[in-house]
């Protein structure tokens, strides 16, 4: 069935692939999607961001789109891409493409962008998602990738070998609301980003979503 949702997000430190896209610091979030029962999807994701330590906050907005095909025994598949720009104005707007697949609590998908983060990089990211039950409410929920620069890399930008990140951590629902504690840690693949360079490799992060 076609459907709308949404939710509405705090984060203690904002992290994409293990690194900080808000100095460190707490960041407000806002999703809202679309689901065809044909198939087809569509949404918009909005998140507080500040790249440096003293500078000033701004907005990072996304929009994608994509299709999904259920198969067989619990299987999904699906592709899409998406466009993340920055209120800044400073370039770091960037298109993403995606492919996936999906089985019960267990998910997998790879990322081309032309131009990542508008860095004059072509980059490939792979990534493995999973959760595991704990109790009725309770899951463990664990994440493993790794950020490859296949055209542009150099010494400057994070170097021409595999930016690994991981997650591990505790999820509880109480539905509207979901809270997450996880333990966040990269190989210091800042350096692909335009952020600043105080940038601790691992951290705890906290996550309270509201769902409407």
């Amino acid at each position: 069935m076609a459907q709308v949702s949404g939710s509405a997000t705090v984060v203690s430190d904002y992290r994409v692939r293990g690194v900080t896209l808000s100095a460190g610091r707490p960041a407000a979030q806002l999703d809202v999607g679309y689901d065809d029962a044909s198939g087809l999807y569509a949404g918009a994701f909005a998140s507080s961001v500040q790249f440096y330590e003293h500078s000033e906050h701004q907005a990072q907005l996304t929009g994608y789109t994509g299709f999904a095909q259920r198969l067989r025994d619990g299987w999904s598949v699906d592709g899409g891409a998406a466009y993340t720009s920055f209120s800044g104005g400073e370039g770091y707007n960037y298109l993403e493409l995606h492919t996936g697949v999906t089985h019960k609590d267990v998910s997998a998908r790879l990322y081309f962008s032309p131009n990542y983060f508008g860095q004059n990089v072509q980059t490939l990211y792979a990534e493995l998602n999973g959760s595991y039950p704990l109790a009725e409410r309770f899951r463990l929920i664990g994440h493993a990738g790794a950020l490859q620069l296949i055209s542009g890399a150099s010494d400057y930008n994070g170097g021409s070998h595999p930016h690994a990140d991981l997650l591990g951590g505790v999820q509880a629902s109480l539905h509207p609301f979901t809270l997450q504690l996880s333990r966040i840690a990269g190989d210091g693949a800042k350096r692909v980003y335009p952020v600043g360079s105080r940038h601790p490799s691992g951290v705890w992060a906290a996550r309270l979503s509201f769902a409407f």
